[in-house]
């Protein structure tokens, strides 16, 4: 059987996730811009760029020199299409594993937003993200991860929902592994035209603020951070992300 993730991230991703537009998009980009104060003119890596909503985002705040990494032809297809509109031709679309960075010592800032970490069975994999990661960037550059809070996630789990959808009504069901581990959501998506359910399975390792932390030291970074927000507010239990920022050391 395939990983989910090989087929999670297809062209109805966007229709499940709509509120996740580019409205969103450059508020979390203006966030990351005064958290971090990257080089705009330093490459910049969107880990898991998906659709490219948060790579158009960065050209229009004058990033010139962006490369985008996802496992998705297909959203990368949409997003080199948005990418020609928005006037932002030049970005490089990758279709990788995120294990496998291609770039050595290249980047000033890399970023990976909304969930797209934990993905992998076995922890070790995850840290292979950050390893990957680490050796794309220069001396000095820094990674932003940005993941859900699991004890937030834990206690405020909606367990089951509908919704009315572009392409169909969607049920919506969620659970947390019996480790406490993993949250794991199944999105069956009724198609009005042919009658059949399309289904969708995601599940994704909840890690603390603590673990993840020391997964970012254990790949060699330094500096780690932990906050509350893209906008830098500080991390606790009720805060509904986790964001983490480690640094390459220089050399």
């Amino acid at each position: 059987m395939r990983p989910w993730y090989e087929t999670a991230f297809g062209r109805d991703y966007l229709e499940r996730y709509p509120h996740r537009d580019e409205a969103e998009a450059r508020e979390d980009v203006d966030a990351i811009v005064k958290l971090l104060s990257p080089d705009p003119a330093a490459p910049l890596l969107d880990l898991g760029c998906g659709a490219g909503r948060h790579l158009i985002a960065f050209c229009r705040a004058g990033f010139e020199d962006l490369v985008g990494l996802d496992l998705s032809e297909e959203l990368l297809e949409i997003a080199r299409r948005r990418l020609d509109e928005a006037a932002c031709q030049t970005i490089a679309l990758h279709c990788l594993d995120m294990r496998r960075i291609p770039y050595e010592s290249f980047f000033g800032t890399a970023v990976s937003i909304f969930t797209s970490f934990g993905y992998f069975e076995a922890d070790r994999e995850d840290g292979k993200v950050l390893e990957a990661v680490r050796s794309a960037l220069r001396p000095g550059g820094r990674f932003l991860l940005d993941t859900m809070n699991r004890d937030w996630t834990i206690a405020h789990l909606v367990a089951s929902e509908e919704a009315e959808l572009p392409g169909g009504r969607a049920t919506v069901t969620r659970a947390i592994t019996d480790d406490g581990l993993r949250v794991e959501k199944l999105v069956r998506l009724a198609d009005p035209g042919t009658g059949e359910d399309l289904i969708r399975r995601e599940s994704v390792r909840m890690y603390s603020a603590t673990e993840l932390a020391e997964m970012f030291a254990e790949a060699g970074f330094v500096d780690v951070s932990v906050f509350g927000s893209l906008r830098g507010e500080p991390f606790d239990a009720g805060a509904e992300r986790t964001v983490v920022v480690g640094t390459k050391e220089s050399t």
